[in-house]
């Protein structure tokens, strides 16, 4: 389960660790489907949402991102500290799916630059490079 986890997060993680992803070494080398980044997404906020509401609130986030190990689930498992900040769209001090949905999804649908609901190698290639060139 973690390394499909892992996997289905590796667009996502180009939004919060893009130190990794520069070099392309942390990212899966093989073709990852829209709907594979949106089951990881929803396990990861399931995990985050401890007594199972519908929503992330700070404190939930801020135990879960204390129980991480450094390094646990790779480092697509890994949540970045200000994920909450910039997730929570609303300003409300709660982060719902659709909210936590948005930044990955948005940065998978700029690297899928063909629109077919997969970002293939090629993809990945140009959305790195891009990364590195914009210095992100």
């Amino acid at each position: 389960m973690i390394h499909r986890l892992s996997t289905a997060c590796a667009i996502a993680f180009l939004a919060v660790a893009p130190a990794f992803a520069q070099d392309g070494a942390a990212l899966p080398d093989r073709p990852i489907p829209r709907s594979e980044v949106i089951d990881g997404i929803k396990q990861q906020f399931s995990a985050m949402d401890a007594n199972h509401d519908g929503v992330v609130t700070r404190d939930e986030f801020d135990a879960y991102h204390a129980a991480q190990a450094p390094g646990a689930g790779g480092a697509f498992g890994h949540v970045g500290g200000h994920w909450f900040d910039k997730a929570d769209a609303a300003g409300d001090g709660r982060v719902t799916l659709a909210e936590a949905e948005v930044r990955p999804l948005k940065l998978f649908d700029m690297a899928d630059s063909n629109h077919d609901g997969v970002v293939d190698r090629s993809e990945r290639k140009t959305a790195l490079m891009m990364m590195k060139f914009s210095g992100k």
